[in-house]
């Protein structure tokens, strides 16, 4: 009975998120984006061993290397594979955070998809859910900036631009994993300044290492970078009053678990 209560709990989310792509399907731009890349998804997840539709994905960015990372699993709690890297056509700022607007940087953390635009001056674009928490403890007060996507047109002011063919693919991947978790979940996108190897780190405290705060943050992130590395299962988090991230179980787990 508990099983079933739970069911028709979701349902409505469930439907919510179908209804969500039908209507995204009556935008051109994204009917083209399904009848260009449906096909190579579908293989692409077949090879990986997963179902041919997406379900459940996460979306790594490192700011130096330019890449974005496909991570997906069949499963919420994982493991996830890693699909494919694609690469970012065009930096913008600096390594470190995001912190008022106009200051170029693309952010910096642990976010989500929070809006799919169909209508988009850059091809397609998907909003992600900066600033959040940490970031309004963080960034100015008046004006911490927010219009952060990833989007198409290979132009960027801190974004995360793709080329319009690639961007496709990214918008169709997340948005059929949206509409089979449903309208409530959260598709994590965290970004981050460089993979944490020993190497870089040398680097990011050679040429950052007397930027206050910087350090210290970044350490605060490397602790998702090492969880999911660990866990190969997106990290969960909440913020505390300084601003900091304290992870804890994977992200969107409560949705699933009959005991949250």
């Amino acid at each position: 009975m508990r099983r079933l209560f739970s069911f028709l709990f979701f349902l409505p989310l469930i439907v919510e998120a179908q209804n969500g792509i039908l209507n995204q399907l009556s935008h051109e731009r994204v009917q083209a984006a399904q009848a260009r890349t449906q096909f190579r998804v579908s293989r692409m997840f077949l090879d990986s061993g997963l179902s041919a539709k997406p379900k459940y994905i996460y979306w790594r960015a490192f700011k130096l290397e330019d890449q974005l990372e496909l991570w997906a699993s069949d499963s919420s709690i994982g493991p996830y594979k890693l699909l494919k890297t694609y690469y970012v056509c065009q930096g913008s700022g600096d390594l470190g955070p995001k912190r008022k607007f106009g200051d170029r940087q693309v952010p910096e953390g642990l976010y989500y998809i929070e809006r799919f635009n169909p209508n988009s001056n850059y091809h397609l674009s998907m909003k992600v859910s900066y600033p959040n928490e940490a970031d309004l403890v963080h960034a100015d007060k008046q004006n911490p900036g927010n219009e952060i996507y990833i989007h198409g047109s290979c132009v960027s002011i801190g974004c995360l631009p793709m080329t319009d063919s690639v961007m496709e693919e990214i918008y169709w991947i997340s948005l059929s994993a949206q509409a089979y978790q449903g309208a409530q979940a959260k598709i994590p996108v965290d970004i981050y300044p460089c993979r944490f190897t020993q190497k870089n780190w040398s680097y990011l405290n050679t040429q950052y290492g007397s930027k206050p705060g910087l350090v210290p943050f970044w350490k605060n992130i490397e602790e998702a970078y090492k969880f999911f590395n660990k866990h190969k299962v997106p990290p969960g988090f909440w913020v505390d009053d300084d601003g900091k991230y304290r992870i804890v179980f994977p992200q969107n787990f409560h949705l699933y678990s009959e005991n949250h």
